[in-house]
């Protein structure tokens, strides 16, 4: 009786086996679809980044005269 239970518990555990390998395979490529598209936005972002704010002297009065504290922040 014990190789009976012995070959079901090592059956029910190959099939186990089988479908968490089937699942990480799926989850190994839904990483990789987010990966790429992570990096593809990230590339577009990076190419619309604007590191310096250039204000004509009008601007800059009109900003200060809003925010007295924003001539820190300039």
């Amino acid at each position: 009786m014990k190789k009976l239970d012995s070959n079901q518990d090592k059956e029910s555990l190959l099939e186990e086996l089988k479908c968490l390998r089937k699942e990480n395979k799926k989850l190994a490529s839904q990483k990789d679809k987010i990966k790429a598209k992570y990096d593809k936005t990230k590339k577009e972002l990076k190419k619309k980044d604007v590191r310096k704010i250039t204000l004509t002297d009008e601007q800059s009065r009109f900003l200060s005269s809003l925010f007295p504290d924003i001539d820190s922040l300039l």
